[in-house]
């Protein structure tokens, strides 16, 4: 595959950010030399981020139905990745903890860039056939970082909407807090766990089973990810229900940003509104609902709605 490059490939030094990055590889047969990149991490002491191949539906085209395998063993190598680098910042590049077989980080080197989702993004669009580069990762934008604290803020992956899902039931229905997660009921975020492949479930009711996520505008790839990892998790909870005739409603609930919000370009609303239709198709083939909101009481009152109803 040939790619012709040009200076919008390339970004001014001026506003620029320094950090190690490595390639994320799968090896799908094991004994094999043969890899793909699946990703890139970069990390410097202000933050870090994880871009993913968001084209791995082409691993079809050649290993068929164990295609799905070996992503969804990219998708669990890259959440375990960005909890360590959460945690360990650039030293999980150094030495990293991989726990899925085939999938490990490469080695590690150093870049300057717009910023550390920028300059992962640049290094997948020339490393990785599984990659389609965003519109966004040609436009010079300011350098963005994600912080690095000693637990990952909301839920263990960035996103604090759970939280606030829960401190707004409990506010407004007394002893309905219970059917939330012991992490949203201590308010306390998750800590990594010795797998990535524990199945979490945020809301558990006596008529709903629901996740909650965030279409972020800034890191949009990232959070679809992890969106797709949650209905992953409510599709195997689904799939235990008892009785087929009263199983629960299992919904994944997120928040997107409100078409006039200022902050949000009208390109970046154009993507987030693609990403929910990607989002919704899988929903619909794993025969979950998905939903997006545009605050947090409206999450609410649709817990509350199905919850509370006769």
């Amino acid at each position: 595959m040939s790619m012709l490059l040009n200076e919008r490939h390339f970004p001014s030094v001026e506003h620029s950010v320094r950090a190690h990055w490595a390639p994320i590889l799968l090896r799908p047969i094991s004994g094999s030399i043969e890899q793909l990149v699946v990703g890139v991490a970069t990390a410097n002491a202000e933050g870090f981020h994880v871009e993913l191949a968001n084209a791995l539906d082409r691993l079809q085209c050649l290993y068929g139905p164990d295609a799905t395998g070996a992503i969804k063993a990219v998708e669990l190598a890259g959440e375990h990745l960005e909890h360590d680098l959460s945690k360990r910042s650039v030293e999980a590049l150094f030495k990293p903890d991989s726990i899925v077989t085939g999938v490990f980080v490469g080695e590690c080197m150093e870049a300057e860039g717009l910023s550390l989702e920028s300059l992962a993004q640049s290094w997948m669009t020339a490393l990785s056939s599984l990659y389609v580069a965003p519109e966004e990762h040609y436009e010079l934008v300011a350098p963005m970082s994600v912080a690095i604290v000693e637990d990952v803020d909301g839920g263990g992956e960035g996103d604090r909407l759970p939280f606030m899902v829960c401190d707004y039931i409990k506010s407004h229905r007394d002893g309905y807090g219970v059917y939330f997660s012991a992490d949203l009921q201590a308010g306390r975020p998750r800590r990594a766990k010795g797998s990535s492949s524990k199945v979490i479930i945020d809301f558990a009711g006596p008529k709903l089973v629901a996740n909650f996520g965030t279409l972020r505008a800034g890191s949009l790839t990232s959070s679809v990810h992890r969106i797709k990892r949650r209905l992953w998790d409510l599709k195997v909870d689904r799939d235990k229900e008892p009785n087929v005739h009263f199983a629960r409603a299992h919904e994944m609930m997120l928040h997107r940003p409100s078409k006039d919000d200022p902050q949000v370009t009208e390109r970046q609303q154009n993507n987030i509104d693609e990403a929910l239709e990607e989002l919704e198709a899988q929903a619909d083939q794993e025969e979950l609902r998905l939903l997006a909101f545009e605050n947090v009481q409206a999450i609410g009152k649709r817990i509350l709605d199905i919850e509370v109803a006769a």
